[in-house]
């Protein structure tokens, strides 16, 4: 508790500090008063002679507001006051203007349009109806893998009573690729073939038409479809006539019923739906082993979490276990939030982009609050004079603060204009990239962003300011005002503290840019393990009914390689059921002789390929050998697997000659799930499938005629890639034109393996690209305040440096003390953002690869960005003091 001697002293000082301040109001009305007298001394009438001395001591401007301030006006007379002081006081300052909206603007701009795109992402939810009650329905084993439930399984789901008590739901997805074809050009689009149950669902309403009913899924309906609004938009225009009409898919009439709203689309590879009963695959469906290509939703019911309704749901799990346990032993059902599914892991990037905007804004309102901390200095006589003829404290501030307001609406106005161009770009990224990037758009909710964002911004700017412009008292700034003197100390030390955070805020931005930056350069520069230079790809899905059997579908791949492999500048050719970076991929349960038996619980990568296809993508063995001619002609016995597959199970020992079985992963097909016995031959190096920077999976691969897909991948090497696809696409017409679209659609149907790596790193990009963009604004912010900063010292201390020159100190002296006076608060900048961004990494750890939270490299870099601009910024005004002349210098005013 404080003693009372202690209160008593705390009064006497308030006491004495409203004395003092009153006898400076005391004194300036004295010098006022003493002007007034001098000016009636020449003739003057004494009200000309007042308006004249308050001119003399702050300017036409105080004179007017004192007067009105007099009269005591009613607030809202006030405020338009204010209004029009401040629009007239910035119209007579343009340059200062510009520069604030403009600072302001890109602050503003920024923010709003990265908190926008995360709020869309990830705050606002689906366009579904309760969509935090949808759940991704999965199989998770005790290792924590999880795969989506088969059909079989989703439908023992669908009649569990223990199911029904907590979830209202549960629909199988299938997924598959269908042909559409409008014109003379084709293009495949993902399909989902869907229960009655499902619209009902996840409950949507159509953009246009309606959803598939009951009605739609019996036996001798009509082929019906619902199309997604992308591709409504973009291959028929938004005509509203696609109702009714009839569209070719997979080489038959699809009768379009309805359209859904933009970004209403599961699973996210689908542009159509339609009747699962329908599928031309039926045995699929049967095949309680297939897990992939499918989705499986649920809708918890009111009431139940996400653990209570797995807890429910364990005992349907041990039934089946019991009862398939080949398939399904060591599986349990799980579940996971379907927006978690859709977002993905993109979370931590959107808030690390938002947090960086933040820092941007703060850096604008640091410049712009320096700023208005040295135009208050240029008004400081003008606002003495008002407190003196009787303007209150509060007063003055509500009117600096009209002023800061008017500049940040200024501001907000051209920053929504930014927000809404940077939202337009936004929409441009790619999906895998930005997920849900098809529906941003500058609505309300974005003007409220920037609304808020603006008026934050004006307080933020102006109310410091604002209150150190009236802190000093009047006696104080007629002697700050004295030969040669601008402002007081206490003003120059605020604006180097402001410029200090600039520079640390600059710091951690261009910290996280850096190593964003390495994690990039170390991820590209990854061996994937092939050679991608000249490599094609092109998916070859024969037509429904057509090469049905494995020796039909082997025979076609045989005649399509060697059709390619003909083209002019065409090296090589190969088959593969899934290629590298094309995002599909199929496991097989694996059992090893001697040591586990084959089930569920080891899944490898199971990967289906022709002899040529080592050296077409020029990959490299490890151990033991490559398929051959013969293990073509005569499949069966022979596997090759992969350095990670190697290690994880025969670690310490050498693979080669390993006796394992696998299972027949091959969806359709008779013998899907039949055992294949066979030696292990060789081992190749890892092939990185998805993107460099995901580390490779177990993977084995088999002759492609021991078990050859329904569908697959011709991998083609050219010397020439893109220039080779025309021919290339007329040489696979030659042995199937239904396998291709003619013309350029048939060219354009080819992916480049390049352009393949470079979109898997796409979303890594996209988060450097955009930290080194808010690291560049946080530099030049940061450069504009230390210009600031310098040149408002070197015109306080003319005299000083003129009196410097005067005793003989030399220019180069007077250069390295303003160079060690800037240095030394980029110093402080750099310890407080060096601690600051040892904190700040840690959020984009998961974001990193390769690279350390602490990479010095980074460090130092950044610590050398930052000093060389520190002394860029110092050298213009550095230049000026060193061309002060000495005798004018200290002449003064």
């Amino acid at each position: 508790m404080m003693h009372w001697s202690a209160v008593g002293r705390r009064l006497r000082a308030l006491f004495a500090r409203d004395a003092v301040e009153r006898e400076m109001n005391e004194e300036l009305r004295f010098h006022l008063e003493m002007e007034a007298v001098k000016q009636e001394r020449r003739g003057l009438s004494p009200d000309t002679a007042r308006k004249k001395a308050a001119h003399r001591f702050g300017g036409v401007e105080a004179v007017k507001e004192a007067y009105r301030d007099a009269r005591g006006v009613r607030p809202l007379e006030n405020l338009l006051q204010d209004v029009r002081y401040a629009i007239r006081s910035l119209r007579q300052s343009p340059g200062f203007a510009l520069v604030a909206i403009l600072t302001l603007a890109l602050g503003i701009g920024i923010t709003t349009a990265v908190v926008s795109i995360a709020d869309h992402v990830l705050v606002r939810g689906l366009p579904f109806r309760e969509p935090s009650r949808l759940m991704t329905m999965l199989e998770r084993d005790d290792h924590g893998a999880f795969r989506t439930p088969s059909g079989p399984t989703a439908a023992d789901w669908q009649r569990d009573s223990g199911v029904a008590g907590a979830l209202e739901g549960v629909t199988y997805i299938r997924g598959d690729g269908m042909t559409l074809r409008v014109g003379d050009e084709s293009e495949t689009v993902g399909a989902a073939f869907v229960g009655p149950e499902f619209f009902p669902l996840i409950g949507v309403r159509p953009t246009l038409g309606r959803l598939l009913g009951a009605d739609d899924h019996r036996a001798g309906a009509p082929r019906l479809g619902v199309m997604s609004y992308k591709l409504w938009k973009r291959r028929f225009g938004g005509d509203p006539a696609i109702l009714g009409r009839s569209i070719s898919v997979d080489r038959a009439p699809m009768i379009i019923v309805g359209v859904l709203p933009n970004g209403a689309v599961y699973p996210g590879f689908a542009d159509l739906w339609t009747p699962i009963s329908g599928y031309p695959r039926k045995e699929i469906l049967l095949q309680r082993g297939f897990h992939a290509d499918s989705r499986t939703l649920g809708r918890l019911r009111p009431g139940v979490d996400s653990a209570r309704a797995v807890a429910l749901m364990r005992g349907i799990g041990a039934r089946l276990a019991a009862v398939y346990p080949a398939e399904q032993a060591g599986w349990m059902p799980g579940i996971r939030a379907m927006q978690l599914e859709i977002v993905g892991d993109v979370g931590p990037m959107l808030w690390t982009l938002a947090a960086a905007a933040a820092a941007v804004l703060l850096l604008a309102c640091a410049n712009v609050a320096s700023l208005l901390l040295a135009r208050v200095t240029t008004r400081r006589r003008e606002l003495a004079v008002r407190s003196a003829l009787g303007a209150s404290r509060g007063r003055i501030v509500g009117q600096l603060l009209t002023e800061s307001l008017m500049l940040a609406l200024a501001g907000g106005l051209v920053g929504t204009a930014i927000a809404a161009f940077s939202v337009t770009l936004f929409q441009k990224v790619p999906g895998n990239s930005l997920p849900r990037v098809e529906e941003l758009s500058v609505d309300q909710r974005v003007l409220l962003i920037a609304t808020v964002a603006t008026i934050v911004t004006a307080l933020v700017c102006g109310i410091w300011p604002a209150l150190r412009a009236t802190r000093h008292r009047s006696g104080e700034i007629l002697r700050a005002s004295a030969l040669g003197s601008i402002g007081v100390k206490s003003e120059s030390r605020m604006r180097r503290v402001l410029v200090t955070v600039q520079f640390a805020l600059a710091l951690v931005l261009l910290v996280g840019a850096g190593l964003l930056l390495q994690s990039f350069r170390r991820a590209a520069a990854v061996d994937v393990g092939f050679d991608p230079s000249g490599l094609l790809a092109l998916r070859i899905a024969p037509p429904a009914g057509a090469y049905t059997t494995p020796r039909e579908a082997a025979a076609l791949y045989a005649r399509l390689m060697e059709a390619a492999r003909a083209v002019p500048g065409v090296r090589e050719t190969a088959f593969i059921n899934h290629s590298p970076f094309g995002r599909a991929a199929m496991y097989t349960s694996l059992a090893i002789e001697g040591r586990s038996a084959l089930d569920s619980s080891n899944q490898v990568f199971y990967r289906t390929v022709s002899d040529s296809y080592l050296r077409t993508m020029g990959m490299s063995m490890v151990a033991g050998r490559w398929f051959d001619a013969e293990d073509m002609r005569s499949p069966g016995g022979s596997f090759v697997i992969n350095e990670t597959m190697a290690k994880q199970y025969w670690r310490g020992a050498s693979a080669v000659g390993q006796r394992i079985t696998l299972t027949r992963a091959s969806q359709g097909r008779a013998d899907f799930g039949q055992p294949l016995f066979g030696r292990v031959v060789g081992v190749v190096a890892d092939v990185h499938q998805r993107s460099p920077d995901v580390p490779p999976d177990a993977e084995v691969y088999v002759p492609y005629t021991l078990e050859t897909w329904p569908w697959g991948m011709l991998m083609m090497r050219a010397r020439d890639g893109r220039r080779a696809t025309p021919a290339l696409a007329r040489a696979v017409a030659s042995v199937d034109p239904r396998l291709i679209a003619p013309g350029a659609a048939g060219a354009n149907a080819f992916s480049v393996a390049e352009e393949a790596i470079a979109g898997s790193l796409q979303p890594r990009k996209l988060s450097m690209s955009l930290i080194a963009a808010f690291a560049a604004c946080a530099l030049i912010l940061a450069a504009i305040g230390m210009y600031g900063v310098v040149a408002y010292s070197i015109a306080q201390r003319t005299r000083e440096i003129g009196v410097r020159k005067a005793l003989g100190a030399t220019d180069e002296r007077i250069a390295v003390m303003i160079a060690r006076e800037s240095l030394a608060v980029v110093a402080v900048g750099v310890v407080l953002g060096s601690v600051a961004a040892a904190g700040g990494a840690r959020l984009i750890r998961g974001l990193l690869f390769n690279t350390g939270l602490a990479d010095p490299g980074t460090y130092a870099g950044t610590i050398v960005l930052l000093a060389g601009t520190a002394l860029l910024a110092t050298f213009l005004p550095a230049r000026r003091a060193m061309r002060l002349d000495p005798t004018i210098a200290m002449r003064g005013e």
